[in-house]
């Protein structure tokens, strides 16, 4: 009995204390120190600005996107009123889309937040991947998203 309280004291205690400390600074393992609360608000704004675009709610995404918001990609770059407008005119039915978002990771930089992540969107065309960083700033007490860049991820085989 006296071999396995020692083996506990001086093996696994200090195992489960290195480990402890490894998730604690392990980059994504926690909130970024001090920022729970912003990553939640974003993420509920995320989620709502590509809700909004998936059914064409111009309204949502004009009040989430700043008045400065770009938008680039394969295409080039975009300023909000140029993407509010190919959304609004939109041509092809709507959909059902059920999205995974992972990984998803914060950085903050006074008052500014860059946001990295892989959405995945199910439609009835398949499940596609992309890449995304965005760029937040907080305005008055909100989050604004001021500029989106996404690419396509091409899965490998």
């Amino acid at each position: 009995m006296k071999s396995q309280k020692r083996f506990a004291i001086l093996v696994v205690l200090p195992v489960m204390v290195l480990c402890a400390f490894t998730f604690r600074f392990w980059p994504g393992a926690m909130p970024t120190a001090g920022h729970a609360d912003d990553e939640r608000a974003i993420r509920q704004l995320n989620e709502e600005c590509l809700r909004a675009h998936d059914i064409g709610d111009v309204a949502t995404l004009d009040r989430i996107e700043d008045d400065d918001f770009t938008l680039s990609g394969d295409f080039g770059v975009v300023g909000k009123q140029q993407q509010l407008d190919k959304v609004r005119h939109r041509t092809g039915k709507q959909e059902v889309v059920t999205r995974k978002i992972d990984p998803q990771r914060f950085r903050f930089y006074d008052g500014v937040a860059l946001v990295t992540e892989t959405d995945r969107p199910t439609t009835a065309d398949g499940t596609f991947a992309f890449q995304s960083t965005e760029v937040w700033v907080r305005r008055g007490g909100s989050w604004r998203l001021v500029h989106l860049h996404y690419s396509r991820v091409e899965e490998k085989q």
